[in-house]
Formats: structure tokens, C-alpha cells, sequence
């Protein structure tokens, strides 16, 4: 549900755009496979994404690579593309629309976990055809037992000379993947454990997964190698020497950069490193935000030299608008700026100006609060919530002038 241009707004699941990516998330479990893949390819490179998605590895391009996705559905391939691919096409896998030797490295997150043995012969021919000679290819790989550990190393040795495989999972998992793999996994998980986990809140849920996360960077940044859990590997393979498994071309100075949310005439403060949401905002479940949740109240504090106007979108998904409808209040440094009623659900763009007296009292600090007056429980997690917010933005020049 961001906006994406005139009357165009669409959900992107799990993209890592360097428009969105906090250097934070970098320890987010849910983002281990991306991060790997992030630390293994070279700055510049020419890199094609088989099964793109809607652009799970944009977070490339604040490496300067030359980033190309292929996906049999035609609208994930469009949501790559407006989401940071230089280029994205639909086609089989089995049938990539390039010529040989195009690519330094070929990538792919979870593909290889659909297909049978058969299909999956027919894409890596595919996709060593379209690999450099010296060129390089990185995999996450979803496992139903520990047998396919080795059955998928004797797949890539016969394409390619050189294969490493790594088990991954045994230490890092969600804690969603942990309630969803019960009596699916190889490994026995205590009742008690998961009782604990399907307990969480959901911002429990996501300090948890922080957590494992952070295992997870521990176990690239000293190489240590996991028991096999039967869940998941890491496969990387060429036809030329290997370099180190992990952090073979770690240069992480692009992802601690704060300019992610300026804009020409100001910041977009959802973007923003400097930006401060307290605990009324829940942080978004996905990379980018649909929109940043909200319970009853939130506050943004946040830094600007001028300001002029703030502006945001909204929306609600609270039932029955028509006969209940949502009160909403917008103030800035304890000053009511706008108020106003929701009747039905849809998207709002809010603009409202800063008024002179303001901006001569805040030094260049402000404070934006919201306040709804009522939620609703949301029935997947138990949160209340009354509205979800997007593209805020602190305008901090004056077009009139």
C-alpha cells in the first residue's frame, strides 16, 4: 500500500530497497539468506536474480551492481522492477531470455525448494549457461530432512567443479517458522518452547527475531559451521576456486547511511534513520512498511531546521466506519494542527501547514502526535490498532519562495 505514483499504490512483500532497509534490520532473522548473499557478491557486478519476487534483494543495489530479476509471475516481475531492478522479465527459469556468459553471479532464495529433481536440472543448465566462466552462484536452500544436504551438493557438482554447503537454520530461525515447522521439522521442538513463542506479542515476536538474527551474523562473522538441522542450507558453487563461505566481499558502509529518507524539499521521516517513532507505532512486519501500524496514539520526534508542512498518508481498516466512525487528531509540538472523521476505509492524503509562531518556538525540534479515538483488535495477533500511516513528510522548504 505505498504509493508508487498517481492513483498507484501496491504491497511489496519483504523488499530490502535501499530506500526502506534500516541498518538494524541487518539482524533480522527473516533477513539471514539476503544478508549472506548481500556479503558475497562484489561491488559493480552484473548479478541476475532467479524467482525475483517482488525484489528481495534490491538491498544489492546499494552495492552498485547491475541487478536483473526473472520470475514466472508477470506482477512480481513488475513490482521488482518499480521496486529497484534495473531490469525484470517473466519467463520459466528454464528458459532464461539471455545469452551465454552474462552474469557474475546467479542467485536465488528458496527456488530450488519447489522443484523436483527433473526441474531442477533443467534450471541449473539454465542458469550455468548464463554464468560467467568464472563466475559465481549463491543459494538458500529450504530442506525437508538432512538427506537433501548432500542430495543437493551432488546436483551442483555435476554442473559445476566447485561446491560448499553450509547448514544454516539450526540456530537461527523466526519465531514464526519456528510455530509453523512444528511436526513438519526434523528437529523435536519442546511444547513448553513453542506454547512460549505462539504467546508473544508482536513486538515480542520481533526483539525475538532480532535476537536469533544476531546468532546468525555471529555464526558468518567467525565461520562457525552448524550441526544440520534438515531445514536449510547455504550452497555456493563455480567453476573456479571459492572464495571464503561468508563475507567474501564484505563492504557493509552502505547500509549505516542516513540519507535514505531526504528528499529534495524535505524528509520523509518513515525513512528516515534520524526519525524517532515511540512505542504507539509498531514496527512494519515487512521491508518496506505497507504502512507503519498505529495503536491509539503515537508520537514522531524528529529534527528540521524550517519547516513548513507535514503531510502523510492514511488509511483504516477498522470495521464498521459508517455507523462508527474514527475521530483522528494531528498535532505538532502540543499544538492541534488538524482534526478530522473517518467514515469509510480508503486511502487519505493529510497536508497541513506549520504555522509561523511555531517554527520561530522549536529550535528545529518537533514533536508530530496522533491520536485516534478507538481501535480494534486485529484477529491474527491480538494488537489493537486504529490506522496505518505512510510517506510522512516534513516539507522544511518554503516552494513559495
Amino acid at each position: 500500500m505505498i504509493p508508487n505514483g498517481p492513483g498507484e499504490r501496491y504491497v511489496s512483500d519483504e523488499l530490502l530497497d535501499a530506500r526502506y532497509f534500516k541498518a538494524l534490520d541487518r539482524f533480522d532473522i527473516r533477513f539471514a539468506p539476503a544478508m549472506w548473499v548481500y556479503d558475497n557478491v562484489r561491488a559493480g557486478a552484473d548479478v541476475l536474480h532467479l524467482g525475483c519476487g517482488p525484489g528481495t534483494l534490491a538491498l544489492l543495489k546499494r552495492k552498485g551492481v547491475t541487478l536483473t530479476g526473472v520470475d514466472r509471475s508477470s506482477e512480481a516481475a513488475r513490482t521488482a522492477r518499480r521496486n529497484g531492478y534495473d531490469a525484470t522479465y517473466q519467463a520459466d527459469l528454464a528458459s532464461l531470455p539471455f545469452g551465454n556468459d552474462a552474469f557474475d553471479y546467479v542467485i536465488s532464495l528458496d527456488v530450488f525448494s519447489l522443484k523436483s529433481e527433473q526441474e531442477e536440472r533443467a534450471v541449473l543448465t539454465e542458469l550455468r549457461r548464463v554464468l560467467r566462466k568464472d563466475g559465481v552462484t549463491l543459494h538458500s536452500i529450504e530442506c525437508n530432512d538432512a538427506a537433501k544436504d548432500t542430495d543437493e551438493a551432488t546436483r551442483f557438482r555435476k554442473v559445476f567443479r566447485h561446491v560448499a554447503v553450509e547448514p544454516r537454520d539450526a540456530l537461527g530461525v523466526s519465531a514464526e517458522d519456528f510455530v509453523a515447522q512444528d511436526g513438519e521439522s526434523a528437529v523435536k521442538l519442546a511444547t513448553d518452547f513453542l506454547d512460549y513463542l505462539r504467546g508473544l506479542s508482536f513486538k515480542e515476536r520481533r526483539a525475538f527475531d532480532m535476537a536469533m538474527g544476531y546468532v546468525a551474523s555471529r555464526v558468518s562473522d567467525l565461520s562457525v559451521r552448524l550441526p544440520s538441522s534438515g531445514s536449510h542450507i547455504f550452497l555456493k558453487a563455480s567453476d573456479v576456486p571459492l572464495g571464503p563461505f561468508y563475507n567474501e566481499h564484505r563492504d557493509r558502509r552502505a547500509l549505516f547511511s542516513n540519507d535514505g529518507g531526504m528528499l529534495e524539499n524535505g524528509l520523509c521521516l518513515d525513512r528516515h534513520s534520524a526519525a524517532v517513532f515511540d512505542d504507539g507505532w509498531f514496527e512494519p512486519a515487512m521491508i518496506p512498511p505497507v504502512a507503519r501500524l498505529m495503536g491509539k496514539q503515537g508520537r514522531i520526534r524528529f529534527h528540521a531546521d524550517d519547516l513548513f508542512e507535514v503531510s502523510f498518508d492514511l488509511t483504516t481498516q477498522l470495521p464498521e466506519l459508517n455507523q462508527k466512525p474514527l475521530g483522528l487528531e494531528v498535532t505538532l509540538n502540543g499544538v492541534r494542527l488538524s482534526a478530522f472523521t473517518l467514515y469509510k476505509s480508503g486511502w487519505l492524503q493529510v497536508c497541513m501547514s506549520v504555522p509561523d509562531s511555531m517554527r520561530a518556538k522549536s529550535s528545529g525540534e518537533f514533536e508530530l502526535e496522533l491520536r485516534a479515538d478507538r481501535t480494534a483488535q486485529q484477529p491474527s495477533d491480538n494488537r489493537e490498532m486504529s490506522i496505518a500511516v505512510c510517506n510522512i513528510v516534513a516539507r522544511i522548504s518554503d516552494l513559495k519562495s
